[in-house]
């Protein structure tokens, strides 16, 4: 006798076969959020303030040099990076002698095991600023000012050389199937020797040979000033239009991994203030985590920061809890993607466009409703709809045509099932367009 099973059970028996076979990979990347320390951000940031013994990390002083030297040992003592090197540049438009002065991006690179060709980078630029100090006296003394820089981008490169150190680490024995570079920048911030008028001369000389070397840069997370807020753990994404699927697997990131910050939704902000717009140029993916964006403005969950760029930038103002956060945040959504443990790589690997994604639902576990964001890459009928682990049909939520765009719609559990309440348990909800599916799971929780 065949038994013939319903093609939603299916899918959903094919689904729960790929979640269990990638659970041991979920199950390293939470151990990596949890195991990212305080105390090692701690550490970092203060080496960086007070660089070489110099409270400055100013471009072209001697602290900005100790600086590069504290990353570059500090890779260096990490010993399953596939290599450390310094990519050294020069600005030819600062004024005599600093034209001819080498900066240094430090490289630190973990080669992936299976398509290494494909990149993910995470960058912070390690050079700061006290240009808010006032314009005659950065002017005048910026080869000696007090600049420490803890939050603007001290943090940022605290939360590199932690993500460095985690997925390095050979107790959890992570696995990336891409390669994942993790880069200090230097010269992100303008100064009396030299205005770059937003040009970043680190991360553009980056970003412009990886275009010339045809490197596959898939993604790239720009990590600049995340530490300064004192009422809320609040990260702000911005994105040009093309780098909006990043957005979204950090949005995915936080809920699937429990990291509990508060982000801006989609469709996310677009400037070009840190080193991000570098590969945006070039025609790359990136996107920038910030602490409010722009920081110099209040918003909902952030009020201006009014120390960054001056002498009053150090660790007591400093969030170390929210640094805490974003770097488990960036950890957990480079270490998804290099590992392909997200509905893009099931996408990618049947030819679908990027411009189609469904998106891990908010909040799950949910108790009674829970919100679906998906996106559509062209007008069509548009089925959205939620089954029980035996496959049977609980709701329709979408059922009609749509135009290519994002969506947000309200699944509330206790309107379906014939007005009967639904148990606690696993559900599954499934995009479909066209010939195009995408599955998640759920869980309702009581």
């Amino acid at each position: 006798m065949k038994i013939r099973l319903h093609p939603i059970l299916i899918s959903i028996l094919f689904y729960s076969s790929i979640l269990y076979s990638q659970e041991s990979t979920f199950q390293k990347i939470l151990m990596m959020t949890n195991s990212v320390s305080e105390n090692n951000l701690i550490s970092h940031i203060k080496n960086l303030e007070n660089a070489g013994g110099y409270f400055s990390r100013v471009n072209f002083t001697p602290g900005n040099d100790s600086a590069a030297v504290y990353i570059k040992n500090s890779f260096l003592l990490i010993p399953k990076l596939s290599k450390v090197e310094l990519d050294t540049f020069f600005i030819p438009s600062a004024s005599s002698p600093y034209n001819s002065k080498p900066i240094f991006n430090i490289v630190a690179t973990i080669k992936g095991k299976g398509d290494s060709t494909g990149i993910y980078i995470i960058g912070a630029h390690y050079d700061c600023s006290a240009s808010r100090i006032g314009s005659t006296t950065w002017n005048n003394q910026w080869k000696t000012i007090k600049a420490p820089g803890a939050d603007d981008n001290a943090t940022g490169v605290a939360a590199i050389l932690e993500i460095a150190r985690i997925l390095t680490d050979t107790t959890i024995n992570f696995t990336s199937d891409y390669t994942i570079k993790l880069i200090a920048f230097g010269a992100e911030e303008s100064g009396p020797a030299y205005s770059h008028a937003g040009s970043h001369p680190g991360s553009s000389h980056y970003a412009s040979l990886a275009k010339q070397r045809k490197e596959k840069i898939l993604g790239m997370f720009s990590v600049d000033m995340i530490g300064y807020n004192r009422s809320y753990d609040y990260t702000a994404l911005v994105s040009d239009n093309n780098s909006q699927w990043l957005g979204e697997k950090l949005v995915d990131a936080n809920n699937l991994y429990s990291i509990g910050l508060k982000i801006n939704s989609s469709p996310f902000p677009q400037a070009n203030y840190s080193d991000h717009q570098s590969f945006w140029n070039e025609g790359y993916r990136g996107i920038l985590l910030i602490e409010n964006a722009p920081p110099w403005n209040d918003s909902v969950f952030y009020k201006a920061n009014p120390y960054y760029h001056t002498s009053y930038d150090t660790l007591g103002t400093v969030n170390i809890q929210l640094v805490k956060k974003v770097t488990q945040l960036t950890l957990a959504t480079t270490a998804s993607l290099g590992a392909r443990l997200t509905d893009v790589y099931h996408e990618e690997q049947l030819n679908l466009s990027k411009d189609f994604y469904l998106s891990q639902n908010y909040p799950n576990p949910f108790n009674p409703s829970t919100t679906i964001n998906y996106q559509i890459h062209e007008t069509g009928f548009v089925k959205l709809k939620v089954y029980d682990i035996l496959g049977n049909l609980i709701a329709t939520i979408v059922n009609q045509v749509q135009s290519a765009g994002r969506y947000s719609v309200l699944f509330e559990s206790h309107q379906y099932n014939n007005s009967k309440i639904l148990s606690c348990g696993v559900y599954i909800y499934q995009l479909q367009t066209g010939n195009i599916i995408s599955t998640k799971k759920m869980i309702l929780m009581k």
